[in-house]
């Protein structure tokens, strides 16, 4: 137990006296900064909505969605990290939301060719799940399409629609 503990302590200190890599630069995550108004509509058919905000964290190595940002009693509420991993070479997105640890989830995505789309794949034990963030340059909106695989069918759990707070119609 004492190795164990000095063990953990030596990486620790490690970490602590390391520098952290530089910052990352990624004018696709740039995209999402700001404030949002979400628009979401379930497959169920039933809509929801909420006031997101965006911005970098962590030394600039994560963006932070937090769903329900400055609402009074949001009835949905999310933190959500998005980073790069340069080693595997694809993004990583941890989720957090209101329904709790066991539906916290890690999931790894890859940008399109097109740079317009970033899709996350998460898997559990319920099945897999995907969610598919997509930016229209012209309109400077986001979608977010979030699918999941029921009885081995993919359908729409939800999709959401971001508007720049300060220009909806």
């Amino acid at each position: 137990m004492r190795w164990v503990l000095s063990g953990l302590m030596a990486i620790a200190f490690s970490v602590a006296h390391s520098q952290p890599p530089p910052e990352l630069k990624d004018r696709f995550l740039d995209q999402f900064l700001g404030d949002w108004h979400v628009e979401r509509k379930f497959g169920s058919g039933k809509t929801g909505e909420n006031a997101m905000h965006v911005e970098w964290m962590l030394k600039h190595h994560f963006i932070r969605l937090e769903y329900g940002h400055g609402e009074t009693s949001p009835k949905y509420e999310a933190i959500v990290f998005i980073g790069y991993d340069d080693a595997a070479q694809s993004y990583v997105c941890h989720w957090v939301d209101v329904f709790g640890a066991r539906y916290s989830a890690l999931g790894r995505g890859k940008l399109s060719d097109d740079k317009r789309s970033l899709e996350f794949h998460f898997d559990s034990k319920e099945g897999g799940l995907t969610n598919k963030f997509t930016f229209n340059p012209d309109t400077k909106t986001w979608t977010s399409l979030i699918r999941q695989e029921e009885s081995g069918e993919w359908k729409t759990f939800a999709e959401e629609k971001w508007t720049r707070i300060g220009t909806e119609k």
